[in-house]
């Protein structure tokens, strides 16, 4: 950490109690700051005299996001990470509003409430279908109340009330709590203000009184503020113009829905989503075989030994949510889909920023402290993979003739396999590399590492003796049994002086690695199918009545997996997990303490799980029992036993550090011709960790290849330096804060680093493009994800206002009026579940909207009405202008329901990558955020709507 950051986490560590105070003293007491196992945090209490833990930290952020906060339910354990260039005087606000927010999620999760999709307070006239409170709101409310106790604060100076009071006014705009239309424009000032007054009213009763006064203030038009509010708004209105202008300029590339909608735009619910999972999957699998075909079309029209060119990304998964659809993308279709686990073990909160990446929204299908089910990632997947040509299977790369690269595809149909050459650098995404087996040293992990460290001190030891090893160690075939045969070949007493005379650890921990992987094989030969690696029961890919007593070697992440996998498959079964101390993020998801209190009886549980912790594991043993059967043990490093064993083993001892096996052939080319392999590391303009970039380069030729996703978060140390592995494991707990519950590998966070790897390819052309210096256009969004997903059932129409907002019921279904468009052409546009009062549109390009009066051509539209929009000269793709007719579409009347599309766009469509890591209720009770009003909990107030055409109040939406 610099010193500014210290700096700035100081001044952070005395501003929050300070904000507790003025704030949320009725909330939070305490502000004690405890260190307790190298962690540092405020221990807080809520008014019940309940416990938790807030931890603030500093972080490179993306720009335009000062903060995030990761939020942990379960536990009651809270991250603030603050932006590293945060301007100190910005504190309070930042704090105020972060601490709002995860009281917010804090509250929803104790009445086991819905999170909103979208955010009510926000710029533009559009409102969510049931307009209420979202937890990003009630920390933009934490803002309002910080910034008016602020300006009322007489111990503060005069400039730093004004710019406070400022400051009020700009976030005010950004809330869509005044029009910004000037007054003239009559339409589109007045479905501004109705929708202001929506959000005003349900705000309202959480502001405090100074934040309800300034409203009042300054909650109007520029046209009625006083001279100097309204110069300062319209500077900040500028600079929010440049801002927006800047990162429009940057480019981004056309959206998609998020995943998890129908064919109507409405979200899928939870009963439908193994009947849903399943569909998307056909299709994805019809998608495969037909980009096949196509495949085989095209080399069936070209000469011999040239093949289609193709962009590929190899690997998906969380990557996914990058996907770009113009890549073709093989993928084994692995990890989620044959994983025999029932959910990931992080709850719906522990994941919630998983929406900022627009791969899919984990409160859909699960509750706030509920693990998120398996069904749902593979819904995600599928539908983000099916985007664009596929095929499901594997992928090697290879340099093939000319130095030209070469993709190998074996699809997973079985069928005869594909060449394609790969245009642009590839991009891989195969997720987490192998596991280790227990007792190969780390530096040397595996057989070919340690034969050619070997190969390379016999040959500089020189003796006949040892050049006679080397040959015989170089001329093993590679598989089982190889590691045996090299110890043979090494047994001269004269080898083994020449080779601990070499001054080089690597050279013992080559030997160490060449027994621990011969006793593996004898203990595999000897009990067949109960000694395995943890993958393989990860995978699915063992039988769980082998045995009754499975000794587990390890106690991490995959550990505690496998043992709730082996737990559930087989009721007779007894899991032994042996190994040193479980790492604290295990201690925070929701899978490690439930599952020990279920079955561990040192928690309470049934006693089928047994764990054997600060024990040093070494090569695993073999026992023969009284009755005659191999018996499998846990030895320590010295190769002596623990007095523990099992009918089954199961290794869960970490994982190698190397390059993606898809890139095995590349690399032995390079090497073997005597090139080089380099290493970089990728970062976007904003500074976030987008996976790293290979340079293979050997008689004159050159080749990229960029690895994203869990692949990424393991450098192979033959490539890169301790300098470059440090970096990435000083970044890897702020990329998951170990509190949440996430690794910097799991889904949540490989999902995020997808997107931002999207838009940074988007922004330098395309996976072919440059990229060793990446710029990101689009910082992640600070707010909820994609909007515009229409909640189940239908939406009321509404009716177009036409003068200043009057009294009237508000509408509990979607609602946009007074729509005017002309010259409009609208196509495949998404809209669900939006109201959407008075847009103007000048000029504009549009592509996938929905607009009330004209005539769109196969578009759909569910429970939107569009009214009140004026769009001149715009141009829209297929479809065609208002008031004309095309085949097979149905034209609106203007201020009428239009037919809606489905919406919750995900604002990034270009490349991809993969990963690792490993619920239905309705809100029992009001949930946080809602305002009062109707006698039904959690249903939005009764708010005054505009009048119709000729005057009048309009009817009640429903």
């Amino acid at each position: 950490m610099s010193t500014d950051e210290r700096r700035l986490l100081a001044e952070a560590e005395a501003a929050l109690p300070v904000v507790l105070r003025d704030l949320y003293a009725d909330r939070l007491r305490g502000a004690n700051l405890v260190e307790e196992d190298g962690r540092r945090f405020f221990a807080l209490s809520d008014s019940a005299g309940k416990r938790l833990e807030l931890r603030l930290d500093t972080a490179p952020l993306p720009e335009g996001s000062p903060s995030r906060t990761f939020t942990n339910t379960t536990y009651d354990r809270y991250v603030v990470q603050l932006s590293d260039r945060l301007p100190p005087e910005r504190l309070g606000q930042v704090l105020s509003r972060e601490v709002g927010e995860l009281l917010a999620v804090r509250d929803r999760a104790a009445v086991n409430g819905t999170a909103p999709r979208e955010n009510l307070l926000a710029a533009g006239a559009t409102l969510p279908a049931h307009p209420r409170l979202s937890e990003e709101d009630l920390g933009r409310v934490g803002e309002f109340n910080y910034l008016a106790t602020r300006v009322n604060d007489a111990s503060v100076g005069a400039p730093e009330r004004r710019e406070a009071h400022d400051r009020f006014s700009a976030l005010i705009d950004d809330s869509g709590l005044r029009p910004v239309s000037p007054a003239h424009d009559t339409a589109a000032h007045s479905v501004e203000q109705y929708a202001a007054n929506v959000r005003l009213d349900i705000a309202r009763p959480h502001l405090r009184e100074p934040a309800r006064d300034a409203m009042a203030e300054l909650a109007v038009p520029i046209e009625r503020l006083g001279a100097e509010d309204a110069r300062a708004l319209g500077e900040a209105r500028a600079q929010a113009q440049a801002r927006d202008t800047q990162v429009s300029a940057l480019g981004a590339n056309p959206s998609f829905p998020m995943p998890g909608l129908r064919a109507d735009g409405t979200p899928i619910p939870r009963e439908e989503l193994a009947r849903a999972a399943a569909e998307v999957a056909e299709q994805r699998t019809a998608l495969s075989g037909r980009t096949l075909d196509a495949l085989r079309a095209e080399q069936a029209t070209l000469p011999e030994g040239r093949y289609p060119q193709r962009q590929i990304m190899i690997g998906g998964g969380a990557a996914l949510a990058g996907r770009d659809p113009d890549v073709l993308l093989v993928d084994a279709r692995g990890r989620w889909h044959v994983d025999p686990i029932e959910a990931i073990v992080q709850s719906a909160d522990q994941v919630r920023h998983l929406r900022q990446s627009g791969m899919g929204d984990p409160y859909q299908f699960a509750d706030p402290q509920q693990r998120v089910p398996l069904p749902a990632l593979q819904l995600w997947e599928d539908t983000a993979a099916a985007r664009g040509p596929l095929v499901d299977g594997r992928a090697g790369l290879g340099i093939g003739a000319e130095g030209r690269l070469i993709a190998e595809i074996t699809p997973a149909d079985g069928s005869s396999p594909v060449k394609v050459e790969v245009q642009g650098s590839p991009l891989v995404a195969t997720g987490i590399p192998p596991e280790i087996i227990p007792g190969a040293n780390r530096q040397v992990p595996t057989v070919p590492e340690a034969t050619g460290v070997l190969a390379e001190h016999l040959t500089a030891a020189g003796t006949p003796e040892a050049l006679r090893a080397r040959d015989q160690l170089l001329s093993l075939p590679a598989g089982e049994g190889r590691a045996a045969a090299s110890l043979d070949a090494l047994a001269d007493p004269r080898v083994a002086d020449a080779l601990r005379s070499a001054g080089d650890a690597r050279v013992a921990g080559a030997a160490e690695t060449l027994r621990a992987t011969a006793a593996w094989e004898r203990a595999v030969a000897a009990a067949p199918g109960r000694v395995l690696m943890g993958d393989e029961v990860g995978d699915g890919d063992y039988n769980p009545r082998a045995a009754n007593d499975w000794v587990i070697a390890g106690v991490g992440g995959a550990a505690i997996a496998n043992a709730e996998i082996i737990l559930q498959a087989n009721p007779d079964a007894k899991v032994s997990m042996v190994g040193k101390d479980a790492p604290f993020v295990l201690k925070n998801d929701a899978q490690y303490t439930a599952l020990r209190h279920a079955h561990d009886a040192e928690y309470g549980g049934d006693g089928r799980l047994v764990t054997y912790s600060d024990r040093r594991l070494g090569e695993v043993g073999t026992v023969t029992a009284p009755d005659g059967n191999v018996r499998v043990a846990a030895l320590d490093d010295q190769g002596r036993s623990l007095g523990i064993e099992g009918d089954a083993y199961v290794a869960c001892l970490g994982r190698v550090s190397r390059l993606p096996h898809a890139l095995d052939s590349v690399e032995s080319w390079a090497r073997e011709s005597g090139g080089q392999v380099r290493g970089e590391l990728l970062f976007d303009k904003d500074r976030q960790y987008l996976g790293y970039r290979l340079e293979f380069e050997a008689a004159g030729q050159k080749q990229t290849v960029d690895v994203t996703g869990a692949a990424s978060r393991m450098l192979p140390g033959n490539v890169f330096s301790q300098d470059d592995m440090a970096r990435l494991t000083a970044l890897d707990p702020k990329t998951a804060p170990a509190e949440s519950g996430n690794v910097s590998a799991g889904f949540m966070a490989t999902a995020l680093q997808g997107s931002h790897l999207a838009r940074h390819r988007a922004a330098e052309g395309g996976p072919g493009g440059p990229s060793t210096t990446p710029a990101s256009p689009n910082p992640t969004p600070t707010g909820p994800a994609p909007t515009g997903t229409a909640p189940t059932g239908s939406a009321p129409t509404g009716t177009a206002p036409t003068g200043p907002a009057s009294t009237g019921p508000t509408p509990t279904g979607s609602t946009t009026a007074g729509s005017t468009t002309a010259g409009s052409t609208t196509a495949g546009s998404t809209t669900a579940g939006s109201t959407t009062a008075g847009s103007t549109t000048a000029g504009s390009t549009t592509a996938g909207s929905t607009t009330a009066g004209s005539t769109t051509a196969g578009s759909t539209t569910a429970g939107s009405t569009t009214a009140g929009s004026t769009t001149a000269g715009s141009t829209t793709a297929g479809s065609t202008t208002a008031g004309s007719t095309t085949a097979g579409s149905k034209t609106a009347a203007p201020a009428t329901a239009a037919p809606a599309t489905p919406g919750s766009g995900n604002p990034i469509a270009s490349a991809a990558r993969r990963q690792s890591a490993r619920g239905s209720a309705t809100p029992s009770g009001p949930v946080s955020g809602s305002a009062p009003g109707p006698a039904t909990p959690g249903l939005p107030p009764r708010i005054a709507r505009p009048p119709q055409p000729g005057g009048g109040g309009g009817a009640p939406g429903r």
